[in-house]
């Protein structure tokens, strides 16, 4: 006998007796005494944490061994939440547990023996293969196995923009509702921001990209800035005792009041700890004056550790908004996701997020309000994109870091209710998973455009699925099956 743990198998480390586990889950029926009646009448049902006793035998070829193969199953077993654990005479199904408890060992010389206690605190099983089912028509039937309701993860790739968009499952009160539909007499919909400037970083000339009368940071701009790969990145960082690399500015067609620019990028300054290096953007007024800035840097000589930094004003008299390595040293080293800064009036938002496989992790969110209106007033007209490194410092090979994708959006004031916000524009991909109540537009957690009347429900046996505007997107539903 034997069991995986974070997809890890058992066998690598130990000997397994036999395991001890219930048929189900501990039950626990409330009931209510109905006074004058013989008695009780039943109220609700609590399901409680699916539990595995492990008997383990750890044997190594002396006392030395033996300690140190009790480091290595520890750091194995140890997590802060739970994770795939799987019985190897069940290998089609996993729970999501992790260890509770005392963990002692006996020890004789060469040997440890001990009890591990696994617990589950969601106590159904999941099967490991997902199923997909392409949801071709307004009305789908999708067929569910398993022993137990499951919970669907829909995914949305939208046609066209839309203001609304639902779908109803098998039961009367299963309806999920994003935004909200427009009145034809007297709403029509329009769009919170429209898009500007729009860059893949594949080619420096075709833009408007130029090199004059470009300003950086506590530095100077020296050296070459190259296309490569669809990115922007370094050819040279030129010479310099302070900040020295190149950089490179672009106009926007209209100077704007209210703004948002994001840019996608790379910074991985991880491979020697002694490097030192910074990838930034400057929003520059119509003199190509600093109005703002955010930026990636790694200033530290002895460790690796990329610092965010988000900015209202110029180096001189600006408010940082953000100054941070985030919630712990090294969240944002080996970067690769998405900076965002939006100004509306008064108000500036900063966000950045890592992308990883489509998703926003370890992001950060902060708003700042210009009460003494220092910052917000001039507009934006121009982009800048700089790389520097300081002195002779040790720097990260260009491929390593480098701007993919900037995007620069107007932001609009809508005049509601009369007009009614786009929530997606043709192109965005919208995910709603029905077990951990997540909702993503893009990767990014959107659950704002939750309508509060709706469900995110289970499917069990042969379920209904209806979609409105179904010829708004195209739609599929997958799911794992869950098991008793």
């Amino acid at each position: 006998m034997s069991f995986m743990f974070k997809g890890i198998s058992s066998l690598n480390y130990f000997e397994v007796g036999k395991i001890k586990r219930s048929l189900l889950p501990p039950i626990t029926r409330n009931t209510v005494k109905i006074p004058g009646r013989p008695g009780e009448i039943h109220q609700n049902t609590d399901i409680g944490m699916r539990k595995w006793e492990i008997p383990i035998r750890i044997k190594e070829e002396n006392a030395f061994s033996l300690n140190e193969a009790i480091r290595i199953i520890s750091a194995w077993l140890y997590s802060d939440k739970p994770e795939e654990f799987i019985l190897a005479k069940d290998p089609d199904i996993y729970y999501n547990a992790y260890l509770e408890g005392e963990t002692d060992l006996e020890e004789i010389i060469k040997v440890g023996k001990g009890t591990l206690n696994f617990i589950a605190p969601d106590p159904y099983g999941f099967n490991r293969v997902e199923t997909v089912i392409p949801l071709k028509s307004e009305v789908s039937s999708v067929k569910v196995d398993g022993t137990y309701k499951t919970f669907p993860y829909l995914k949305f790739t939208v046609k066209r923009d839309i203001t609304f968009l639902s779908y109803m499952g098998p039961n009367e009160k299963d309806a999920v509702v994003l935004g909200r539909a427009v009145e034809e007499d007297t709403q029509t919909a329009a769009p919170k921001e429209t898009l500007i400037f729009d860059d893949d970083m594949e080619s420096l000339t075709g833009n408007g990209y130029s090199t004059g009368g470009t300003i950086v940071d506590g530095g100077q701009v020296a050296g070459e800035m190259i296309a490569t790969n669809q990115t922007f990145t370094y050819n040279s960082i030129g010479e310099g005792t302070k900040w020295h690399g190149p950089a490179v500015k672009k106009g926007l067609s209209t100077p704007l009041d209210d703004w948002k620019v994001e840019c996608w990028l790379k910074f991985d300054a991880t491979k020697d700890p002694k490097m030192i290096f910074r990838a930034e953007l400057y929003m520059l007024d119509v003199n190509g004056a600093v109005i703002a800035k955010f930026a990636l840097k790694d200033m530290y000589r002895d460790t690796a550790n990329t610092v965010a930094e988000f900015r209202a004003g110029d180096i001189t008299t600006g408010q940082y908004i953000i100054k941070s390595w985030g919630s712990k040293r090294g969240v944002y080293n080996n970067f690769w996701g998405l900076l965002s800064l939006k100004q509306v009036g008064k108000t500036y938002e900063c966000y950045i997020t890592k992308i990883v496989n489509g998703k926003h992790t370890t992001r950060m969110f902060k708003r700042y309000t210009d009460v003494k209106n220092k910052y917000h007033t001039a507009k934006l007209a121009q982009i800048e994109l700089h790389l520097a490194g300081t002195g002779t410092s040790p720097i990260p090979t260009n491929d390593r870091v480098n701007f993919d994708r900037v995007k620069v959006w107007q932001v609009n004031t809508l005049q509601e209710p009369e007009q009614v916000p786009y929530i997606a524009r043709a192109g965005d991909v919208i995910e709603i998973d029905h077990y951990t109540k997540q909702i993503l537009i893009n990767g990014e957690p959107r659950k704002d455009i939750l309508d509060p009347i709706s469900k995110l429900f289970a499917i069990e046996d042969n379920s209904a699925i209806t979609i409105y505007p179904f010829d708004a997107v195209t739609a599929e539903l997958s799911y794992k099956s869950r098991w008793q």
